[in-house]
């Protein structure tokens, strides 16, 4: 029988967090400038995406000593809150970003000065949930990636979500979401590539050889019954270096990642399946409900039933 792809050969980590990310907002516009401009944006949860394809644009978040120079084939990920600025130059007042943009339809271009000289693609995502949350603050607060290798794929994207908000169709929110998760894929790939990010995180071990095989396994089978010595044969070091690497890497103990790992799963299936608490404690590794409701609460802050019906 031929080899057919089913999605169980896609059960990397990357993939499998991304599963339970899900952006319940977003929203994408073009630019074309020219001349002197600057725009102000406020703060935002989630994250932001700016690619420029023409010309250059400076970049400045509030509290930084000097504003970036985000050159044409680079791109700016922003997943802090703070609010900044963008612009041709940085030393003259700035307009109201949202009030320029609300001019211009979903997924339209927003021209200043008559445009020409400089044009880029710009955008949000705001994701549910508090996992997503969490998983976006392991990432640095702003990652500048110039030379951009699949830079034409994130363009494609941004166009794609761009024209889906101009003219709805059948289907038309399934295909900017995914679309959305295949952007954020592009842009971990290119920083996974880069050494993922200084400090320690998730994104970090995923850059781990070690560590990440360690990940691949708990991901792919969350309701097996780890333990640390298991998790330390899959890396293929001893208990104790295993146990160090993973936190120092991780930013957290194995047992702890893991703990939080299973609460998100079941938070995704309480929101997105009719599944029974009890069928959902099995498959996040709880033979016990009343133990799986304890931890449930102790990580996501309310008991299951309570974040299903809120």
């Amino acid at each position: 029988m031929a080899f057919l792809p089913t999605a169980e050969n896609f059960n990397d980590p990357l993939s499998k967090v991304l599963e339970v990310l899900r952006p319940s907002t977003f929203m994408f516009r073009a630019i074309d400038a020219s001349g002197d401009w600057s725009l102000r944006f406020p703060r935002l949860e989630g994250l932001r995406c700016y690619a420029v394809t023409k010309g250059s644009i400076w970049l400045h978040i509030e509290g930084e000593a000097s504003p970036r120079l985000i050159e044409a084939g680079g791109c700016m990920i922003l997943t802090g809150r703070k609010p900044f600025a963008m612009g041709s130059r940085m030393d003259q007042p700035c307009q109201d970003a949202l009030g320029l943009m609300k001019m211009a339809p979903w997924g339209g271009v927003v021209t200043i000065n008559g445009g020409g000289e400089v044009s880029g693609l710009g955008g949000f995502f705001i994701f549910k949930g508090q996992q997503a949350n969490r998983f976006l603050e392991t990432f640095p607060s702003a990652m500048h990636l110039q030379g951009l290798e699949e830079h034409s794929r994130l363009s494609v994207a941004m166009d794609t979500i761009m024209s889906e908000l101009r003219d709805p169709k059948p289907g038309g929110r399934l295909v900017a979401e995914q679309t959305a998760l295949s952007m954020l894929v592009l842009i971990l790939r290119q920083l996974l590539d880069r050494g993922g990010q200084t400090g320690p995180g998730w994104l970090q071990a995923l850059a781990d050889p070690k560590i990440s095989r360690a990940l691949h396994a708990l991901h792919t089978a969350p309701a097996t019954t780890w333990s640390l010595e298991s998790l330390a044969r899959e890396a293929g070091m001893s208990r104790s270096a295993f146990a160090m690497q993973f936190r120092e890497t991780v930013g957290e103990t194995a047992m702890s990642y893991l703990q939080r790992w299973r609460m998100s799963l079941a938070a995704d299936l309480l929101l997105h399946t009719p599944d029974r608490i009890g069928e959902i404690a099995a498959q996040v590794g709880y033979e016990s409900v009343s133990a799986f409701c304890t931890v449930f609460k102790k990580v996501m802050g309310r008991s299951p039933r309570s974040f299903r019906n809120e």
